[in-house]
């Protein structure tokens, strides 16, 4: 036996009633994070992709075995909004095309995605992206892809993006940790759900006529993997409006992550697991009060004439 397994100090303590949840649970990658988390670490030396932890993450909150509040990963680095990217030269450029790396393969393949030969400016927007935000240039021809289907559908079959357009989309990916393939592929994924999804939402919403703006993005995109059904969205916003008086992200935001981190999916699940209301008026029954009940004081009345009959000749 490895007695080195075993040295004081060197023991993580689990509650039974934490190895009971996992155990009931019967899920792997939540028992496997829980003990990562237990040992002082963070997911990602899990190295899993973000879906898949956060699946694991989500599923430890239900059983109470982690904070909400408290991320299972590091905040990917992030350049510092005073940390201004580099004023490129044409001489850069020039020696960057000359080294024969991945850029100078990289920029045929998105001429022809273009359909256009790239000006300097647009040389010097394209070696930002993997220079400065360092995307692969994998990453880069599946994103300059995306950009120009998404162009496509909005204005129409023939029209490309602008580099300036697939600029913004990159830092997206960039601040998204988008950094590889695989995270390409499920960041894809998570757009086309919203893409869908997030406009059946909006119709819940009361909003028909118009896609998302980038700041209702992010509220679907954060709402889409809580999976909840259309009538627990309208309850949500329902009681947005009741409350508020008017529809706003920020407030339904609010009720839906908290439902979520209850595991509350259903309206008969969340009316069953709030607290009930006190009725406003209780009516008193009648032997909680003084006042005699009618029939009561009818019989008396009766009672009364039986024994003092009205004497003969006078008036009753």
């Amino acid at each position: 036996m490895a007695t080195g397994l075993f040295l004081p100090g060197n023991i993580l303590s689990l509650h039974r009633k934490a190895a009971d949840r996992l155990l009931a649970a019967d899920n792997g990658d939540a028992a496997l994070l829980y003990l990562c988390l237990l040992a002082g670490k963070d997911g990602s030396s899990l190295k899993w992709d973000a879906p898949r932890l956060e699946a694991a993450h989500k599923a430890l909150i239900t059983m109470k075995l982690a904070d909400p509040n408290q991320p299972v990963t590091p905040e990917p680095a992030q350049k510092l909004e005073d940390d201004r990217p580099p004023e490129y030269t044409t001489q850069d450029i020039a020696a960057a095309l000359q080294n024969g790396g991945g850029f100078a393969g990289l920029v045929p393949e998105v001429e022809k995605l273009l359909g256009k030969v790239l000006s300097p400016a647009d040389l010097k927007t394209l070696y930002l992206l993997t220079d400065y935000y360092a995307l692969p240039p994998e990453v880069i021809l599946i994103l300059v892809g995306w950009c120009a289907e998404k162009t496509a559908k909005k204005y129409g079959t023939g029209r490309k993006p602008t580099m300036p357009q697939i600029k913004r989309e990159g830092q997206k990916w960039y601040k998204a940790g988008v950094t590889s393939l695989d995270a390409a592929d499920a960041y894809l994924r998570r757009q086309q759900q919203l893409g869908v999804r997030g406009m059946e939402i909006l119709a819940i919403l009361g909003i028909r006529d118009r896609g998302p703006v980038p700041r209702e993005e992010e509220y679907l995109s954060a709402w889409i993997p809580m999976d909840f059904p259309d009538d627990v969205l309208r309850l949500a916003y329902e009681r947005t409006v009741f409350q508020t008086g008017e529809f706003r992200w920020a407030y339904m935001n609010s009720i839906l992550k908290s439902w979520d981190q209850q595991g509350l999916k259903t309206v008969a699940a969340i009316e069953a697991g709030e607290p009930r209301r006190k009725p406003s008026f209780h009516r008193p029954k009648a032997q909680e009060t003084n006042v005699m009940p009618s029939d009561d004081i009818g019989r008396m009345i009766e009672e009364a004439r039986r024994a003092n009959p009205p004497t003969p000749g006078k008036e009753g």
